[in-house]
């Protein structure tokens, strides 16, 4: 079970070290998205989706087959600087892969650890029984080493969808990468099938593995042991892997979905590339492309694309678009002018006039917000979301009867809106009618329990009332969705510290000042905190981070 248990856990960290090598290039070489989507943290769960990244390679092992790691990263290429950094981006995996071989062929370099089961295999009195803990070790970093490098080799390939073509293919004729990107899904397959049942395909590639094995020191004859000890056990790791996926698919299955949205938009990206690259002069492959760019919050690149959509074709639709990527890109004045190049081409368009008002809330131009939701709501009076915009426009004023005015109005044209509720309960706050806010969050949290910032809302205001344990409570619920959301962290330290609490206190601003260290500046002054402002530890915490608070603090 030892060789089986280290060649499975060595196999998934070799794939992650492979993914990992494709996004760091990737990163370095313009796409900066990869950073986004969690590619650099060498996290399994973050290669786009376990079925495809981890579980196919690894059935692969265990039925007996070659290592074959998946197209775990989906990068923009398109943000890629030029042909030299894509080609390095393709190396980089099969690259990592034979870093890994020439790791695990060091120990065999420094010496034969296993000269009795050799002279025992070659006398033919060889027990698998015989095996010691450290001769199972030995053979499992030498089947290990081969494996990775067959997988280098493998990806090295010049077939489509595997690295070794993503290596030349920048370099193709623009037709010809077209043509083959038509048929590169069945790349695999053919490789696969040839591998598998032609036998002269099969004794090339495996000469040329146990070949390249033998330059680097592993030591053929212990590969195969290694895979003859390891098959015994193979079954075990499998059953284990499948359950745990299920078990965590049925724990979080929205999060399985998210996974599997994700990788269904990176291909949808991948074919817009395609299209474009076709068809440059169509302004609605453009304008295709910048939506799905949009979507996957790649908000530069979607700029791009609509801009390049309206030199061909300017209409309404692509300015607002491009206005929409603005605005997430916090560049208020462009994006207000995209928006009135779309009331200039269509003027009853409100959701324009919403999102104009959105950016003159990035500038802080209140009484301009207001000014643009009315001509909104002129247009579509029964918009609920609208009437949520109009508030928080009063709210920000501090006109909190008519922020709670809009909120109702929300309410009453949607009574499913838990927004209307939660946004209500805020403007009850600064009026200190604690016990209103928290019947409206309450109301909100029936509508959806799983909004993070209804139960942060909740827990301040139940703070208020002195009510400790509740806010506790509702911070609790609130972290139990985001683990790692600093200001309910940072909530938690301020109730521990009122309640005199001061160790607990101590830990959860420490635990809130590493998520976010723009914490700090809040809690330089925050009065809640003032009974741990004669700590040492308080002193000493503060003084880490003050100096290098370079976060965005999370607003809750």
């Amino acid at each position: 079970m030892i060789v089986t248990l280290i060649v499975f856990l060595g196999w998934i960290v070799s794939v992650c070290l492979h993914e990992f090598g494709h996004a760091i290039i990737a990163y370095w070489g313009g796409d900066k998205t990869v950073k986004d989507k969690g590619y650099l943290t060498l996290n399994p769960l973050k290669y786009t989706d376990v079925s495809l990244s981890l579980v196919l390679p690894i059935v692969f092992l265990l039925i007996g087959g070659i290592p074959l790691p998946g197209g775990a990263v989906y990068i923009n290429r398109s943000l890629i600087r030029n042909r030299w950094w894509d080609s390095a981006m393709s190396a980089a995996g099969p690259a990592a892969t034979f870093m890994v071989a020439l790791v695990l062929s060091v120990p065999f370099r420094l010496g034969n650890p296993l000269e009795a089961v050799e002279t025992s295999l070659s006398l033919g009195t060889f027990e698998l029984e015989t095996l010691t803990t450290q001769d199972q070790l030995w053979l499992a970093l030498a089947f290990l080493g081969m494996l990775e490098v067959a997988g280098a080799v493998l990806n090295l390939l010049p077939v489509p969808s595997l690295d070794g073509f993503g290596i030349i293919e920048p370099w193709l004729p623009p037709p010809l990468q077209q043509q083959v990107r038509k048929y590169s899904r069945y790349g695999f397959l053919v490789l696969f099938g040839l591998l598998w049942f032609v036998p002269a395909a099969n004794a090339a590639f495996w000469g040329l593995v146990y070949g390249l094995s033998q330059q680097l020191g592993i030591p053929v004859l212990f590969s195969r042991m290694g895979y003859l000890v390891f098959r015994q056990w193979s079954w075990l790791p499998l059953v284990i892997l499948v359950v745990t996926i299920a078990i965590g698919q049925r724990l979080n299955p929205r999060a399985q979905v998210r996974s599997n949205q994700r990788v269904d938009l990176q291909r949808a990206i991948a074919n817009a590339e395609s299209a474009v690259q076709a068809n440059p002069n169509q302004p609605q492959y453009w304008y295709q492309k910048g939506q799905l760019l949009l979507a996957d919050h790649q908000y530069e690149a979607a700029e791009a694309a609509f801009h390049q959509a309206i030199q061909l074709k300017p209409d309404a639709d692509t300015w607002h678009s491009r206005g929409i990527a603005l605005l997430f890109m916090q560049q208020y004045e462009h994006a207000i002018a995209a928006f009135d190049e779309t009331l200039h081409l269509q003027s009853d368009q409100s959701l324009a006039w919403v999102h104009r008002g959105r950016a003159q809330r990035g500038l802080q131009r209140y009484e301009d917000e207001i000014t643009d939701y009315e001509q909104a709501l002129a247009l579509d009076p029964e918009n609920a979301n609208i009437w949520c915009d109009h508030g928080l426009a009063h709210y920000h004023l501090g006109q909190y009867k008519a922020a709670i005015d809009s909120f109702d109005r929300a309410a009453y044209i949607d009574p499913s809106s838990w927004t209307a509720w939660y946004l209500k309960g805020l403007a009850l706050m600064p009026q200190q009618q604690f016990e209103r806010a928290i019947r409206c969050y309450d109301h909100a949290l029936n509508l959806r329990a799983d909004a993070t910032q209804t139960w942060i809302a909740k827990g301040s205001a139940l703070l208020q009332l002195q009510d400790f344990e509740g806010a506790i409570a509702s911070y609790d619920q609130a972290l139990s969705l985001e683990p790692e959301n600093a200001t309910a962290v940072y909530n938690k330290a301020c109730t521990y510290s009122l309640q005199g609490q001061r160790e607990k206190a101590l830990e959860m601003l420490s635990q809130a000042l590493n998520l976010d260290p723009k914490v700090s500046d809040l809690a330089a002054s925050d009065v809640d905190l003032d009974p741990l402002r004669s700590e040492p530890a308080f002193q000493q915490l503060m003084a880490g981070y003050h100096s290098n608070s370079d976060g965005a603090m999370i607003s809750g």
